[in-house]
C-alpha cells in the first residue's frame, strides 16, 4: 500500500508532529511504502533517520507541491492530510489521479471543511467532542466521521513511575507549545505559578518542557512571580523519544494538554489536563470521561467554561496529600493504557485505508 500524508505547521515540533510521525512509523512497520510532505526541519529529519521518505515544500504553491510529489513516481493508493494548507496539494492529487482522501481534524478550527468535505473519503477527529462540534456546523456527510484519539507510544512510555515521596520537593511539569494559539494554556500556567509562590512548606521545582514565540515573556513573568522564594523554573525545550520519556519521569505532577497529557498519565503522573479551548483539570474518577470526550481541553470556551481558583484547588489537593499523587498517578495510567495504545488506534487507522481503497475497487 502506498500511502501519501500531507501536513503543514506553524511550529517546528508539538501534538500535530507526533500524531503524523506515529502513524507514518506504524504503517512502514506494517510493510506500507509511506512519504510525508512537510517543511524542511526537525519533523523531516526525524523522520528520514527511522527510513520515512518526506517531500519537502513550503506549501505557498499547491501546483508545485503536486509537481513534487508526482516527481517521485510513486502511484499512491489515498492521501491522508491535515487541515491549513496541507488541503490544497491533497484535493488537487486525489482529484487527478481518483484516490481515496482522509483528513484529521485536531481541534475544532473549521477551515472551510464544509467546503470540501464532499470530497473526503473519511472524516477523523482525535475526539468526541470535536466531532460533535463539527458535525453541529455540518449537517450532512456525518457518516464519515471517525474518532480516533491521539495516543501514546507503549514502546516508549513503558514503565511507569509513581510517586515515592524522598524529600519536601515536588517537581511539575508544564507541558505546551509557548504560540499565540496557546494562549489559554499560558494564562493557566501563569495562575499555576502564581498559586505555587505562596506554598512555604514545599519546594516546587517547575520544568517547562517545550518552546516557541512567547517563550521569553513567559519565562520572565515566572521568573518575577517566584522571585524572593525558594521555588524554580527550569526551561527544558523542546524534547523527543527518550528525552522526552525522561523528563516525564522526573516530574511529579504533569500539567499539559492532549497528547502531552496522555503521555503524563502514561508514565503514571498525575495529570492536570488543559487544552488551548478548555481546561478539564485534575484526571479524577469524577471527570476522566470528560477529558476523554474533550482530548483533554481541545473543545470548549475557554475563560467562559473555567471555573475560579480551580488550578489553586487542584494543585492543592495534590500538595497537601501526597497519597493522591500516588493514587492518582495509577488511575491515570490505567487510562492511558485502556484507552490510548497508539499501536491498537493505528492498527483501526490502517484498517480503515483498506476498507475505503478496497471499496473504490469493487
Amino acid at each position: 500500500m502506498n500511502l501519501l500524508y500531507i501536513v503543514n505547521f506553524h511550529a517546528p515540533m508539538g501534538g500535530l508532529h507526533e500524531n503524523v510521525y506515529a502513524s507514518a512509523l506504524y504503517m512502514k512497520r506494517q510493510e506500507c511504502n509511506v512519504f510525508v510532505v512537510l517543511k524542511p526541519g526537525p519533523l523531516q529529519e526525524r523522520m528520514e533517520a527511522r527510513g520515512i521518505h518526506t517531500i519537502t515544500t513550503d506549501f505557498s504553491d499547491a501546483d508545485a507541491t503536486l509537481q513534487s510529489i508526482e516527481e517521485v513516481g510513486v502511484a499512491f493508493d489515498l492521501v491522508h492530510f491535515h487541515p491549513g494548507p496541507s488541503k490544497h496539494p491533497a484535493l488537487k492529487y486525489a482529484e487527478k489521479y481518483d484516490v481515496p482522501l482522509i483528513e484529521t481534524y485536531h481541534g475544532i478550527w473549521m477551515d472551510d471543511l464544509e467546503k470540501h468535505i464532499y470530497h473526503l473519503d473519511a472524516l477523523v477527529t482525535v475526539s468526541e467532542g470535536i466531532k460533535n462540534h463539527l458535525q453541529n456546523q455540518i449537517d450532512n456527510y456525518h457518516e464519515k466521521y471517525y474518532v480516533m484519539p491521539n495516543g501514546y507510544d507503549s514502546t516508549l512510555f513503558d514503565q511507569p513511575k509513581y510517586y515515592q515521596e524522598k524529600s519536601n520537593e515536588i517537581n511539575i511539569g508544564f507541558v505546551t507549545r509557548l504560540d499565540q494559539d496557546k494562549e489559554f494554556i499560558i494564562d493557566i500556567l501563569l495562575l499555576a505559578v502564581n498559586h505555587a509562590k505562596s506554598k512555604t512548606d514545599v519546594k516546587i521545582n517547575i520544568h517547562m518542557i517545550g518552546d516557541g514565540t512567547h517563550k521569553d515573556e513567559f519565562l520572565e513573568l515566572c521568573h518575577a512571580m517566584l522571585k524572593n522564594t525558594n521555588h524554580t523554573i527550569q526551561f527544558k525545550g523542546w524534547l523527543v523519544d527518550e528525552g522526552l520519556k525522561k523528563a516525564y519521569l522526573d516530574c511529579d505532577i504533569i500539567i499539559a494538554p492532549g497528547r502531552s497529557a496522555i503521555e503524563g498519565m502514561a508514565c503514571g503522573k498525575p495529570v492536570i489536563a488543559v487544552g488551548s479551548k478548555k481546561y478539564i483539570g485534575l484526571i479524577t474518577q469524577e471527570n476522566w470521561q470528560s477529558g476523554v470526550h474533550s482530548n483533554f481541553g481541545g473543545a470548549g470556551k475557554k475563560f467562559a467554561d473555567y471555573e475560579l481558583d480551580s488550578i489553586g484547588n487542584d494543585l492543592d489537593y495534590l500538595l497537601d496529600d501526597k497519597d493522591n499523587l500516588k493514587h492518582l498517578g495509577r488511575f491515570g495510567h490505567a487510562i492511558a493504557d485502556q484507552f490510548f495504545d497508539s499501536d491498537k488506534i493505528n492498527q483501526e487507522l490502517l484498517e480503515l485505508y483498506k476498507i475505503i481503497i478496497l471499496s473504490r475497487k469493487i
